[in-house]
């Protein structure tokens, strides 16, 4: 992923944090933004996936052989990025 398409996906989700901070982590090649405080609205949950973000499928939610997509969207799940 593009460094741009990383730093766009952690600025608009900065604003659905508590404060101006939030927490990310990162392993191998992955880097996770957390779930935020406030819910995405419908507009920028598209956003992030068009940069290419997505949201892990810990609960098996997502049918098999679908990717994830804005009607995915969990406001309780980690946004993840390839980097």
């Amino acid at each position: 992923m593009e460094l741009s398409k990383i730093l766009e996906g952690l600025q608009t989700l900065q604003p659905f944090y508590d404060g101006k901070e939030y927490v990310t982590g990162a392993e191998h090649d992955v880097l996770y933004a957390y779930a935020t405080k406030r819910p995405l609205p419908p507009e920028l949950v598209q956003k992030m996936v068009d940069l290419g973000w997505f949201q892990e499928d810990e609960e098996g939610l997502i049918p098999e052989g679908e990717e994830f997509a804005a009607k995915h969207y969990c406001p309780e799940e980690s946004w993840t990025a390839y980097t």
